[in-house]
């Protein structure tokens, strides 16, 4: 009994200097560090998208992430391919650069054959941020991606080279409000700032069309309903002025609720998009009808009641003419 603790403690004192011993043989140096640039094939597939935001200016997406590089020094006698752990032997450290809060879902290991082939992937799932051009939202159409870089390894070191039969996305995705394009994969090296080397960088790019259908039937007839709300104070018998003002204010207010309530899909901007144009001209429409039915109230009190009328029939046609305008200049022009 009273060697036990001893025993216990060769046996650990053994462990360590096996585990230092492993530590001091497993060699994290690049392969051919004094000659060439190591490739590596990477392929980057779509496996899923399932939405695009505008006022987060990013994609939820799914994201398989294939590579394969040749390390001579793991090459084996055996047949078959054996299962090491990334950490245990050199990688090209594959980093997403656009990432906005991602998951790896598979463990973190490669498959090695008897030639010394590493193969790897990983699979990830998360936010990654894009830059879009709202200008013409809801009409817009922009180019997404997800880039991948070799972190600390520049194009002299590592060369990371597209895999197309490995590159592309699924036939259906998730994403139900955009039209999306074929997707790509292509050479894209990361800059890090002036006088330091790009980081070896491959990027998967496709484009997609907004579905302006939903936006047409979700928000741009009742915008148009509502606009034409305020036209019909123009209808109303000038001798009612309570009622007259109520249509024109009501439909002001609901106007400013709206843009309020649309505000949320898009973030803060320093430029207008096609839809703030559309929403600030029947804005303003609505603001002159107000103004042109406060005169006709005014002018009721002054007992010019006929006035009232002539300017009516001049308001009505007008309205429509103008808002037609506004139309075509928003969403064709």
């Amino acid at each position: 009994m009273k060697m036990r603790p001893w025993l216990c403690a060769c046996f650990l004192l053994g462990s360590w200097a096996v585990s230092g011993a492993h530590a001091a043989e497993a060699d994290l140096s690049r392969p051919g560090a004094n000659g060439t640039p190591t490739p590596v094939r990477l392929g980057l597939y779509l496996a899923d998208l399932f939405e695009i935001s505008g006022a987060e200016q990013t994609v939820l997406a799914d994201v398989v992430l294939l590579a394969e590089w040749r390390d001579p020094r793991l090459a084996s006698s055996e047949p078959g391919l054996r299962g090491m752990d990334l950490d245990d032997i050199w990688n090209p450290r594959l980093q997403f650069v656009n990432q906005r809060g991602v998951n790896a879902t598979l463990p973190q290991r490669v498959e090695v054959d008897s030639t010394g082939l590493v193969h790897y992937r990983q699979r990830w799932w998360g936010r990654f941020s894009t830059r879009m051009d709202l200008k013409d939202f809801p009409m817009d159409r922009h180019e997404f991606h997800v880039q991948v870089a070799s972190l600390g390894y520049p194009r002299d070191q590592v060369e990371l080279v597209p895999s197309p039969e490995k590159s592309g996305r699924v036939p259906i995705l998730s994403v139900t409000d955009w039209a999306i394009g074929p997707a790509v994969a292509e050479v894209a090296d990361v800059e890090r700032g002036s006088g330091v080397k790009a980081l070896a960088g491959i990027r998967l790019t496709w484009e997609g069309r907004r579905r302006v259908g939903y936006y047409v039937l979700q928000v741009a007839l009742p915008l148009v309903l509502i606009v034409l709300m305020g036209w019909t104070a123009f209808w109303v018998d000038p001798a009612v002025v309570t009622t007259r003002m109520s249509v024109s204010v009501t439909t002001m207010l609901t106007l400013i609720a709206y843009r309020f309530a649309l505000g949320r899909q898009v973030p803060n901007l320093a430029y207008l998009t096609r839809f703030d144009y559309f929403l600030l001209g029947s804005t303003l429409l609505v603001f002159i009808t107000l103004l042109v039915v406060a005169a006709g109230a005014y002018l009721v009190g002054k007992d010019r009641k006929a006035l009232v009328h002539k300017i009516d029939r001049w308001s009505r046609a007008a309205f429509l003419v103008i808002f037609a305008a506004v139309l075509a200049w928003s969403w064709w022009l």
